[in-house]
């Protein structure tokens, strides 16, 4: 059995630079947005290209990013906006000469998504990944919740079990048996956000799933603070990357 190698990297949506002269022109008219998330270990740095523009300006995509205007995590600011309708998405090493995606996405108006970058390039023959587009509930937790959901987009890893305990096992809320996203994703399922006690003292325990093994247990610190919208994500575990845990901010 191949050893996979444990380890957590602490990831808060990190921002890329604010749209230049080369980007998606801004109006009234652009009321949908989109955040890509780029999980696809060993893949180089690239654009995002929408309808044929670069919409990340002279910053780029690496593994691990998540986009951004420069507003950084929550509030948004991970975003770019965009015209409603159907739009084109590519990913592109060098600007939509090449692309590692390409796809065509629904954006209905007033309404935010992730696309999802995925999956490793083959070594050999077309350089392609796979992309999901999720929809992003992004209204606000009621009382002293957070919304969180699980993404595992490690392509060589197990399938798993995750609880979020809280404080001194005050409560915990346990996600069953998540495997990697694989060549058909259920989007409408791995959108869904769910709420939990707001709090600063949570830990993050990974066990194989349906076992007591335990993979890996992380204080999460201030990510869950109540009123936060997150997303959780296993990523790495391919192409010299370790497996890693990262939580997201959406809001």
């Amino acid at each position: 059995m191949k050893k996979i190698v444990y380890s957590f990297v602490a990831v808060i949506a990190v921002g890329l630079g604010a749209c230049n002269k080369d980007a998606i022109t801004l109006n009234t008219d652009a009321s949908a947005s989109v955040a890509v998330l780029y999980a696809s270990p060993g893949s180089p740095t690239a654009d995002i290209v929408v309808d044929g523009l670069v919409s990340n300006g002279s910053r780029r995509l690496s593994y691990g990013t998540l986009s951004s205007l420069g507003g950084g995590g929550g509030n948004g600011g991970i975003y770019i906006p965009l015209l409603n309708g159907s739009r084109s998405i590519k990913i592109s090493p060098d600007s939509g000469k090449t692309n590692l995606v390409d796809a065509s996405y629904q954006f209905d108006a007033n309404k935010s998504y992730t696309v999802v970058v995925y999956d490793t390039l083959a070594s050999t023959g077309a350089q392609t990944l796979r992309s999901v587009q999720l929809t992003d509930d992004l209204t606000p937790p009621t009382g002293t919740n957070t919304h969180v959901r699980f993404l595992h987009l490690a392509p060589n890893a197990p399938a798993i079990d995750v609880t979020l305990v809280r404080g001194a096992n005050l409560d915990s809320v346990t996600i069953t048996n998540r495997t990697y996203f694989g060549a058909s994703p259920n989007a409408t399922a791995l959108s869904a956000f769910q709420p939990v006690t707001g709090g600063t003292a949570y830990t993050l325990r990974v066990k194989l799933a349906g076992t007591q093994t335990l993979v890996s247990s992380v204080n999460l610190g201030t990510t869950l603070t109540s009123g936060r919208i997150i997303t959780l994500v296993a990523a790495g575990s391919a192409k010299s990357q370790p497996l890693a845990f990262a939580a997201l901010r959406h809001y």
